[in-house]
């Protein structure tokens, strides 16, 4: 999978499922029951951190939710989406590493603010396929060991993940919010070959939602396949939604020109950090190495912020990028 469609899968699912009130209902009909009767009615807080390591954006994206329990405290359920066709069993093994990551997290923030730190948070781990495929793996990490001797086993790292297989839902069960139910059918769909024929399946919902809901599924689907054409677009909404096709469509040809007038700014607000941070460092460090030229030249704007701070202070090349690695 190109980095440019992953990036496309993975802005539209974390828009799908970042939203408090579709996250909200997504965990309560898709967290095992037992689960979703613990959470409490408050929505999900969405935590802005990321935990999937960048050699596997394309393939995977995350969401973390801190949720409140009826019992009293809270948890995190950690939200793992896999963009393979296939299943992929090691999936199990990066969950792992996700988990220890967030729990060492919450570790330094309560030793930063001076408060005890046990005991840990649980740290539900639920993971979302959207692949043709569906999936066939084992839920249980300790599998991943095969056959070991029964003195062994209370020494492995075990675990259980939640599993949401799309593929293996009826369209009609994804959920009982409309919105919700049509973007999830679009991320079940969309790395299906004949996605095209879909479109009418995908769209069912469209006469009875806002514009700005369909728009939203309409960008997907179509950057994800860009030979569906608009004239494929039209045709399935006339026999869904005669009466508002041209309001979708219309609403949806403005979001694209937003869209490209927005991303043509921010790829040139991105060129020019780019520049000015290379700039600073010639000046400082002389000529710079072309793995440190390339990194800058390939980074997103958050990247090259915190790089131009590190700037500041540093005294080699290694005090502006060696924290990455060491990171």
């Amino acid at each position: 999978m190109s980095q440019s469609v992953a990036n496309i899968h993975d802005a539209f699912c974390k828009q799908a499922l970042g939203d408090p009130g579709r996250a909200k209902q997504f965990l309560r009909e898709h967290l095992p029951l037992a689960i979703a009767a613990l959470l409490s009615d408050q929505p999900p807080e969405l935590l802005p951190v990321s935990f999937v390591d960048e050699g596997l954006r394309q393939h995977h994206s995350d969401l973390l939710f801190r949720v409140g329990l009826k019992t009293g405290g809270e948890a995190f359920v950690y939200m793992l989406i896999e963009h393979k066709s296939a299943p992929d069993p090691l999936a199990r093994l990066q969950l792992l590493r996700y988990i220890i990551r967030i729990l060492m997290r919450w570790v330094e923030e309560r030793r930063e603010a001076k408060l005890p730190v046990l005991p840990l948070p649980p740290v539900i781990p639920l993971l979302v396929h959207h692949g043709p495929n569906g999936w066939s793996a084992s839920t249980d990490f300790a599998d991943l060991f095969g056959p070991v001797p029964d003195a062994l086993r209370p020494y492995l790292p075990q675990f259980h993940h939640a599993l949401v297989d799309l593929i293996g839902i009826p369209d009609s069960e994804l959920s009982v919010d409309a919105a919700l139910r049509m973007r999830l059918k679009a991320m079940k769909y969309a790395l299906w070959p004949d996605l095209v024929r879909r479109l009418e399946v995908i769209l069912a919902d469209a006469g009875t939602l806002d514009d700005v809901d369909v728009v939203a599924v309409l960008i997907y689907i179509m950057s994800v396949k860009g030979d569906i054409g608009e004239a494929a677009v039209r045709e399935a909404l006339r026999r869904i939604a005669p009466s508002r096709t041209e309001e979708f469509m219309s609403s949806w040809v403005q979001a694209y020109i937003n869209q490209g007038e927005a991303k043509g700014k921010a790829d040139g607000l991105i060129e020019g950090e780019a520049k000015m941070l290379l700039r600073q460092l010639q000046r400082r460090f002389g000529e710079v190495r072309g793995d440190v030229v390339e990194r800058i030249r390939s980074a997103k704007l958050e990247q090259l912020d915190e790089w131009g701070d590190r700037f500041v202070d540093a005294r080699t090349l290694e005090d502006i990028f060696g924290a990455d690695r060491r990171h």
